[in-house]
């Protein structure tokens, strides 16, 4: 019974500051970062080329809801990553970019100073797009598909105010089993990135 009546307490006190919550302006931000992605296991070993690192940019805003967590809403390209080589006298050649939309929870230190240390994890939409080429010499095909899904992701950051309306953010990350098992496999891909973010 106790339990109970405690349960109940917590509901109706949690349903008392929702309106309060909604109505009080929770601070903004928005922000970009550009860096570099690195696909792991792209590079096996046995092509003439291969290059599994790629630029990268994200956009992303998010809110305060406290002075220990964020929420937080993204969009990130990856550029292609490109490998080639010869398969029985064949060369052939591929190339992969990649689109992700995610939403982020941001657990970090209270503010002490300029400096804000934070982790974060969530999840995201993404979406792949390959190309690929064969010639034999004489002829060339070609062939484009794409492939879609959810994946987890995680990471750390810091970030630096710069002033009361800007500040400059460093991120590390991790995003974990991308692409289709059935096609070409699945990966993690590790990005580092900077940028500034602008408060309001």
């Amino acid at each position: 019974m106790k339990l109970n009546k405690s349960a109940l307490l917590l509901s109706i006190a949690t349903m008392a500051s929702v309106p309060a919550l909604a109505a009080e302006a929770r601070p903004g931000y928005i922000g970009i970062s550009a860096g570099q992605a690195t696909v792991e296991d792209f590079c096996g070993g046995g092509e003439s080329s291969c290059d599994d690192s790629a630029g990268t940019f994200r956009v992303h805003g998010g809110t305060e809801l406290n002075n220990f967590a964020n929420l937080e809403f993204g969009y990130r390209y990856i550029d292609d990553v490109e490998a080639s080589g010869v398969i029985s006298g064949v060369g052939v050649a591929i190339s992969v970019n990649g689109h992700f939309v995610d939403t982020t929870l941001q657990l970090g230190m209270p503010e002490s100073g300029p400096f804000k240390v934070f982790t974060k994890a969530g999840l995201m939409l993404w979406r792949l797009n390959y190309e690929a080429a064969a010639s034999n010499g004489f002829q060339t095909f070609s062939v484009s598909d794409d492939d879609t899904g959810v994946a987890f992701r995680t990471g750390l950051g810091i970030s630096y105010d710069v002033s009361e309306s800007v500040r400059l953010r460093a991120d590390w990350d991790y995003l974990v089993n991308i692409g289709d098992e059935d096609e070409l496999g699945e990966t993690d891909i590790n990005v580092f990135s900077v940028g500034p973010e602008f408060k309001f």
